[in-house]
């Protein structure tokens, strides 16, 4: 059975090779034949299919390879795919708004040609394939532990989540309150001048840097409290309140995705470790959400434009829902990839950005003292480069792209995606007590990792650090403490 097993992945690494091969070797007859004078509409809605198909074939692949489809690894992939192709993604449905990439200027740039977009989707689809290719290659099958080694593992468990659940409830005294700090500031900031004028503000005053720097911890601290606990019940609904409320505020003071992905991995983590969600479950879940969402919607439109015939059509249109303008609001951050296609790559002054984010990982104070000029990719491509007053953000492909052009972007992803699943995979069968660190690490990890489909490398590794490092430090610390005090004296 094991080596049918075996000999079953072999194939599945050897058509994921092919196809990625393929994938490129396609992608390159593409980017070298296009011509930007002629119009390419048919072949974007084909390649907007290709991205569907993209999806599934991932899906299906990770779920041969690993024997489960709801993991952290298809978490990040779905939202890879929302904000650098959620757009074509509905326009292989039929589905356009008026405001979307095509359709409206790149900022300041112009709009794109068809030739342009056909670029930028042909980029990110085989980006998104070699990263995948890099992720399936990284994957291991679980080791067994072996029996002799059991004698004194179960003090060992039971100290490591101790450690767990007793350095994060230490750091929380000091995380949620600042992290509520920060959150209820942002909402003032954000109703008096605006959204945006938090992070982008001259003249911000009561913002504080070393908060958001601690805030990094907020997410791993409560995830820390539920694997220590073990889903522990007083625990559990502590930490559910303090998110709710963190993400009630966030939601008031219009920062619309950053607590989704939060979100989703704590309702991962209960499927996983607490209370399995089955099959029907979701589903049922699911439709209801989305058609009360809907319907809401459908309410809200027709009581702020009259009640008649044509309106009632309009507001239970599929392209009013709410879940359809989030999609499109998601995938607008290609746009960084399509000005990157539209321009150029020889743009940034400041040398390679991943090399630039390892060496201030720490603090950016480094480079004057290393005689290297630097400036964040988002604050340089915003307010330097498009000349905006508010923040354009950025992706990993175009990130990618930016470092190592259009030829080389595609192959570094497979590298991204390795690292990827080398710090986050998690087996199905993974037991709670047996690896809380492991896991505390790996949910951690993503929960920062996951941001960089929509942010770049700098920022990651900067929050990796103070968000995760540090707390596994501090929790390494812990242990050896509870291992001393617990040792029989002789």
């Amino acid at each position: 059975m094991n080596n049918k097993k075996s000999f079953a992945k072999l194939g599945l690494r050897i058509i994921v090779i092919y196809t990625t091969i393929i994938g490129y070797i396609s992608y390159l007859l593409i980017t070298t034949t296009i011509n930007n004078n002629v119009d390419y509409s048919n072949l974007i809605f084909g390649l907007s299919w290709l991205g569907v198909a993209l999806g599934v074939y991932i899906v299906i692949t990770w779920y041969k390879l690993t024997g489960n489809v709801f993991s952290l690894y298809i978490i990040f992939m779905v939202f890879f795919f929302l904000f650098n192709y959620g757009q074509p993604l509905m326009w292989a449905f039929g589905i356009h708004q008026t405001h979307e990439i095509g359709e409206t200027t790149l900022y300041t740039m112009g709009v794109p040609t068809s030739a342009e977009i056909v670029n930028a989707q042909a980029l990110t689809l085989v980006s998104i394939l070699m990263f995948h290719f890099g992720a399936v290659f990284c994957h291991k099958p679980r080791k067994k532990v072996k029996k002799n080694s059991e004698s004194n593992i179960g003090t060992l468990n039971n100290n490591t989540l101790e450690s767990i659940y007793y350095t994060c409830l230490i750091a929380s005294y000091i995380v949620i309150p600042i992290t509520f700090y920060n959150a209820v500031y942002k909402l003032i900031i954000s109703q008096l001048y605006g959204y945006s004028a938090y992070y982008y503000g001259e003249d911000v005053v009561g913002k504080v840097v070393v908060f958001n720097l601690i805030e990094h911890m907020f997410f791993p601290c409560l995830v820390g409290l539920l694997i220590g606990s073990m889903y522990r019940k007083n625990v559990k609904i502590s930490v559910y309140f303090i998110f709710a409320v963190y993400l009630l505020i966030s939601v008031l003071s219009g920062d619309r995705g950053s607590w989704l992905y939060k979100l989703i991995i704590l309702m991962w983590m209960s499927h996983t470790f607490y209370k399995t969600i089955n099959f029907k479950t979701i589903t049922t879940y699911s439709v209801t959400s989305i058609i009360g969402l809907y319907l809401l919607d459908a309410i809200v439109s027709i009581r702020n434009t009259g009640i008649s015939l044509e309106n009632i059509v309009n507001s239970i249109s599929l392209k009013n829902s709410s879940i359809i303008s989030g999609i499109f609001e998601m995938g607008a951050s290609m746009r960084p990839t399509i000005v990157l296609v539209k321009y150029g790559t020889d743009i940034w002054p400041y040398g390679n950005t991943y090399i630039n984010a390892l060496l201030g990982f720490i603090t950016s104070r480094i480079f004057p003292i290393l005689g290297r000029p630097f400036e964040p990719i988002s604050d340089w491509f915003s307010q330097g480069y498009l000349d905006i007053s508010y923040g354009a953000g950025f992706n990993i492909v175009a990130e990618a792209l930016l470092n190592y052009g259009p030829m080389g972007a595609p192959i570094f992803m497979i590298l991204l995606g390795y690292l990827l699943v080398s710090l986050t995979y998690l087996d199905k069968n993974i037991n709670l007590k047996r690896q809380s660190l492991r896991i505390f690490f790996a949910i951690s990890t993503m929960s920062i990792f996951i941001h960089v489909v929509r942010n770049h490398f700098h920022w990651l590794v900067k929050t990796w650090f103070y968000g995760v490092v540090i707390l596994i430090i501090l929790i390494l610390i812990m242990r050896e403490y509870i291992n001393k005090k617990k040792r029989p004296v002789l």
